[in-house]
């Protein structure tokens, strides 16, 4: 990960080399850009991984993710960087705005969100009248 890929550095400079690293392998492991949204959109929860997705994409430039958008497993970082802020998707330039895949990625992150609000009302104790 170097300078060229602003993403990459700033996700590595915030979960550590090695653990980015290890993460952005895992998403750029799946055949396409599709696979990477929907294998990303059924990881489990992870708040410090997918605060640190959220805070590469806000950190770079709407160029800057334009240009590593071409990636495969930046659709997957994007895909957890949703989960954190879902309006990170209307940072995107207007070249990728209109991708199918960032319905995709917007529909997912709202079920995540969804899933998350359903298990806190399920717990014990939640909002209880003592």
């Amino acid at each position: 990960m170097t300078e060229t890929y602003p993403i990459q550095a700033e996700l590595a400079s915030t979960l550590g080399a090695e653990r980015a690293e290890r993460l952005l392998t895992k998403l750029d492991d799946y055949s396409n850009q599709p696979n990477a949204v929907q294998g990303a959109a059924k990881r489990p929860s992870a708040p410090e991984i997918e605060a640190a997705a959220h805070a590469a994409f806000a950190a770079a430039t709407p160029e800057e993710a334009d240009f590593e958008l071409d990636s495969i497993g930046i659709w997957g970082l994007l895909t957890l960087a949703a989960r954190a802020d879902v309006t990170i998707l209307d940072r995107l330039p207007a070249s990728r705005a209109d991708n199918p895949k960032v319905a995709t990625i917007r529909r997912a992150a709202t079920k995540y969100r969804k899933g998350l609000t359903d298990a806190e009302a399920r717990q014990p104790g939640a909002d209880s009248a003592e």
